[in-house]
């Protein structure tokens, strides 16, 4: 059981610190900020062969902008100074609502390296990111689950809405599994009777695919997942992300620390999985501000 290191500041940290943890257990990886370059990049530049040459495993933490291909240019360029283990995509912002992330997902991709989107918000319910395009290559989904400082959901709602919306909106993109198979499909419409008409991209000739759903004041609540065919129930709309593919990231800093007991800090961070469900990778934000007792509780409540 062990929890990922995101910080801000290696300098913060250490990298003895980080060693220890590593050898005990506590801790997989950590991952640091190379881009853009302020003084944090700086820092972090400076440190990270310090914990490279410890065997620390690292992952370059890069903030994308609405210049995707400049992002990518970055990207492959730090990835040939630093080597890292793998990527981290900071995707937040105005200008991702809807964004089209297809650019920055194939440049992240073909480094051949694990891939990790960050991303932000109430909950995945709310917030049209380019979820298929991170599907399609396999990037791991971190929400921030930062609950405790007000900016999020708690661990269990972060990955319940990203596993299953608990509501949709009309031409957004939700996953869905159609008989046997799992694929993207569309909202296109809510018809009378409260049918919301699901578009399966698999099947293209199938547009009439439909499932219960209740007005809110923004959407529509998912009543029954069951999607009907002709009167026949043919599969169940889903969410934003395969289950193997979400994790979060939990905010932990001196003033949040004493929130909670160790015990209830190991409960917390178990909160994440699902009822009968697999336990989720997570992440601990801004480490270098979390004691090695509360590193080590959180980690007893990850995989």
């Amino acid at each position: 059981m062990s929890v990922v290191l995101k910080c801000q500041w290696l300098s913060h940290f250490g990298p003895h610190r980080a060693k220890a943890l590593l050898d005990e257990g506590v801790i997989s990886h950590v991952r640091a900020p190379l881009w853009p370059l302020d003084a944090a990049a700086q820092d972090n530049m400076r440190e990270w062969w310090k914990f490279h040459a410890l065997g620390i495993p690292l992952y370059g933490w890069l903030n994308a902008s609405a210049d995707q291909a400049g992002d990518v240019d970055n990207l492959h360029r730090l990835d040939d100074d630093f080597q890292p283990a793998g990527w981290v995509l900071d995707i937040e912002g105005e200008w991702t609502k809807g964004a089209n992330l297809s650019v920055l997902c194939a440049g992240a991709k073909a480094l051949g390296k694990p891939v990790v989107a960050s991303l932000a918000g109430s909950d995945a319910s709310h917030v049209e990111y380019d979820y298929r395009s991170l599907d399609r290559i396999g990037a791991l989904v971190e929400w921030q689950a930062y609950h405790d400082s007000g900016e999020g959901p708690t661990p269990h709602v972060a990955v319940e809405e990203l596993y299953r919306s608990s509501f949709v909106i009309e031409d957004w993109q939700y996953r869905a599994r159609y008989g046997k198979t799992y694929g993207w499909g569309k909202v296109r419409s809510v018809e009378p009777g409260f049918r919301a008409v699901y578009d399966y991209y698999p099947r293209p000739g199938v547009k009439d695919a439909h499932f219960a759903v209740v007005k809110r004041e923004w959407g529509w609540t998912v009543h029954d997942r069951v999607l009907y065919r002709e009167g026949v129930a043919v599969g169940q709309i889903l969410g934003r992300a395969r289950y193997a593919k979400i994790g979060v990231a939990l905010i932990v800093t001196q003033e949040i620390e004493p929130v909670r007991s160790l015990e209830e800090w190991t409960a917390y961070a178990a909160s994440a999985h699902g009822r009968g469900l697999p336990r989720r990778p997570v992440a601990v934000y801004p480490a270098e501000r979390a004691s090695d007792d509360v590193l080590r509780a959180i980690a007893k409540g990850a995989p």
